[in-house]
């Protein structure tokens, strides 16, 4: 999964794609699952409202979704 695809989603079409994705969010206490803004907002919009590096919010999106990218159509 190329890092370009990523950045180029909303919080609500990644999760909706990847549900696998869900308890890393919960993991670091971000409220995005079920969020009304979800479906506005990118992973770089919540990344700066989490305060959580941008490239480690990827790298640990890729390391969770990786495995299954392989099976979604």
């Amino acid at each position: 999964m190329e890092e370009a695809v990523l950045t180029e989603l909303t919080v609500a079409e990644l999760l909706t794609r990847w549900p696998q994705a869900i308890p890393l969010f919960l993991h670091h206490q971000m409220a995005c699952v079920g969020c009304t803004m979800s479906p506005f907002e990118t992973l770089a919009d919540v990344a700066a409202v989490y305060d959580i590096p941008f490239a480690q919010l990827i790298g640990e999106l890729q390391e969770t979704i990786l495995p299954h990218a392989t099976h979604q159509a």
